[in-house]
């Protein structure tokens, strides 16, 4: 007797795929980085609850959606690990799922002034990606890096 076999499609699709590292130094207004800074540690300290159900405490959507931004359909499948503000640069640690999440271009479309540089480590896949071609933050990148826009 043949039985009938359900296959829970958004699961098996992220069985699939897998963490990388990526660390941001975004730079910008003093008053922006601390309100990112902020609303980070807020949730990281569980002061606040995650903004949707079954998300980690450092789950990127809820930075995005505590400032009010609606992400509609744009990937935000990472977790931020660390945070920290020192000398005018907000610097965070990521895990993102298989590559860049959408968290990038949400935070510089709602702060105009912020510029987010980004390097990413995927050493499942041996890709190597960073948008710091003149090496302001990232010094020393070997030459597997590929510079993206």
């Amino acid at each position: 007797m043949e039985e009938d076999i359900t296959i829970d499609w958004e699961t098996f699709v992220k069985s699939q795929l897998h963490w990388i590292r990526v660390v941001y130094k975004i730079e910008g207004r003093q008053e922006n980085l601390q309100e990112i800074y902020n609303l980070y540690k807020e949730f990281a300290d569980k002061k606040r609850p995650a903004m949707e159900d079954d998300e980690e405490p450092g789950w990127e959507g809820n930075i995005i959606l505590a400032l009010g931004i609606d992400y509609g359909d744009r990937n935000l499948c990472g977790n931020i690990l660390h945070c920290d503000l020192k000398n005018g640069v907000l610097e965070m640690e990521a895990e993102e799922v298989a590559f860049i999440t959408d968290f990038k271009i949400l935070v510089e479309n709602h702060y105009k002034d912020l510029k987010v540089y980004f390097i990413t480590e995927d050493n499942e896949g041996d890709i190597y990606t960073t948008n710091d071609a003149y090496r302001k933050y990232f010094h020393g990148l070997h030459s597997d890096y590929i510079v993206v826009p």
